[in-house]
């Protein structure tokens, strides 16, 4: 086993993640009663961390504060970790993002993982009056000012003319919460490596192929220990060997035939919010009708009975050389009680199954 799939395969954690996407025929105060309840459930065990995307002006994400659900979200939750990712630091007041970030992990009792990123659609990035190169931009700008704050209690506007300002409500963990990056771009694994980020890479139905991912593994744990070794790995966290994982839509139901039964008319109405605003701008590239049969063919979709889901996520696991997966358990019109099950199934057959097969080849190997 090489160096890359034994940082990946020992061991490997599991978390959920989120965009809380619209529900035909659901008011949004009760897909997010729904979202607790399901947290609540994930809450239990199996799980590390749940992660919440930001997204705006779209049914794709109800949640355009991912740190607003987090609050509620970490009054019914005591052991899974909450990390939203992302948060679009070009979208925000840097001063006011870090004091969010402060009280969160305050209220969660340091429970809080923050995921950062300059944001995926220019669409949303337009509705704040930023072209995608000027969130860029602005996310080189704010983050060391951000990071700064988060280290030191005290926070400085970028600039020239910035002032010193005490944050009295600062991050409980020290010397900051664990960071997450998410990211499709292949070029940003080496300095993710090298700085310590936790990274998701690939998401769902538009992940690159496992071969790919584990290119980028190798390249991304070698980064890390050559920079820890040099002791220049930045934003890591001392004696922690960050998560590099993928994201999959999941749907786990008692045989195979149920699965793929509520998979189609609840795949297609998710499908239906991922790409609005890419439909509303006529943008047909990103648009065109995804072959259900082909994505599960490739591996994007975990779908079918605790067997073969955890068939699936072992594949992942050994031919992407990853140590994380997130898996997506509530989407589309798929209802409170058909995700539930999905998460106790996955919780109580799926990981046990992946961990035991992991050992078992640790011992081949």
């Amino acid at each position: 086993m090489n160096g890359a799939a034994a940082d990946a395969g020992q061991d490997v954690t599991f978390g959920v993640f989120d965009w809380i996407d619209a529900t035909p025929g659901r008011t949004p105060g009760a897909v997010y009663a729904d979202r607790l309840r399901l947290l609540a459930e994930a809450d239990r065990g199996g799980f590390d961390v749940y992660h919440l995307a930001e997204h705006h002006g779209t049914p794709l994400g109800l949640a355009p504060s991912p740190a607003l659900f987090m609050a509620a979200a970490a009054q019914v939750t005591e052991r899974i970790r909450l990390a939203p990712t992302t948060f679009i630091v070009p979208l925000y007041d840097p001063l006011r993002l870090v004091q969010e970030i402060g009280m969160l992990d305050q209220l969660s009792g340091g429970r809080l993982e923050i995921g950062v990123g300059k944001g995926s659609s220019p669409h949303e990035a337009a509705m704040y009056g930023l072209t995608p190169a000027q969130a860029a931009a602005r996310f080189e700008e704010l983050m060391p000012a951000v990071l700064e704050a988060l280290e030191t209690g005290v926070f400085r506007r970028p600039g020239p003319d910035g002032e010193p300002i005490e944050l009295h409500v600062p991050v409980l963990q020290r010397p900051h919460p664990p960071l997450w990056y998410p990211t499709s771009n292949a070029a940003s694994i080496p300095r993710l490596g090298q700085e310590g980020y936790n990274v998701v890479f690939g998401f769902g139905f538009v992940s690159p192929p496992l071969e790919v991912v584990r290119e980028q593994s190798r390249v991304f744990f070698d980064r890390f220990r050559e920079a820890s070794g040099r002791g220049e790995v930045r934003y890591g966290l001392p004696g922690v060997t960050p998560r590099f994982g993928l994201m999959r839509h999941v749907l786990v139901a008692p045989t195979d035939e149920e699965a793929m039964a509520l998979l189609r008319p609840a795949f297609a109405d998710h499908h239906a919010s991922f790409t609005h605003l890419w439909r509303l701008h006529g943008d047909e590239r990103h648009t065109r009708p995804v072959d259900v049969d082909q994505l599960l063919a490739e591996g994007k979709l975990y779908v079918g009975s605790p067997e073969t889901v955890a068939r699936q996520v072992a594949e992942a696991v050994a031919v992407g050389e990853v140590n994380y997966v997130a898996g997506s358990f509530a989407w589309g019109s798929l209802d409170l009680d058909t995700s539930l099950r999905s998460v106790q199934l996955f919780r109580d057959e799926v990981i046990p199954a992946v961990h035991a097969g992991s050992a078992r080849g640790r011992v081949l190997a």
